[in-house]
This record gives C-alpha cells, structure tokens and sequence, in this order.
C-alpha cells in the first residue's frame, strides 16, 4: 500500500507529462517519464510498476479516456 501524498504526487506527475508532451515521446523519454512519475511509488513490486506505467503511456496517449481509470487505480493503492 502507499501513503495518500505519494499517490497524489504520482498524478501530479503523470499530468504534467501528459500536458508538456500531449502524447508519447521517444521510447527512452517514455521510459525516463514513467520512472519520474513512479518515483514517489518507489516501493512497488516490478509488475505493479509496469502495470501503472502502462497506464502512464495510455493516459499520455488520450487523457480524456483513461483519466478517471488511472486515477481509481492509483487511489486504491492508498492505505
């Protein structure tokens, strides 16, 4: 489980990479983003990580789609 701010700091995060790029850059930049914003969530197992960044590239690609997912998946990690 992850404290509130974490999880909070995360979507922070996923945002502004969302906003500066309006859709998925280069593979290495993508990759570089999806570890700065799982930075604060530092503590996840590998899959979790890699099912939260696929998240990450999916709300990059179309926000308006996978916003309220992505952000349900998120808060459910909370303790």
């Amino acid at each position: 489980m992850a404290d509130r701010a974490d999880v909070e700091e995360v979507i922070y995060r996923a945002a502004f990479v969302t906003i500066r790029f309006g859709e998925a850059a280069s593979i290495p930049q993508s990759e570089n983003d999806i570890s700065w914003c799982l930075d604060p969530l530092a503590p996840l197992e590998p899959d979790e990580r890699t099912r939260l960044g696929d998240a990450i590239i999916a709300l990059i690609e179309d926000p308006t789609a996978h916003r309220a997912d992505f952000i349900a998946t998120l808060t459910a990690l909370v303790d």
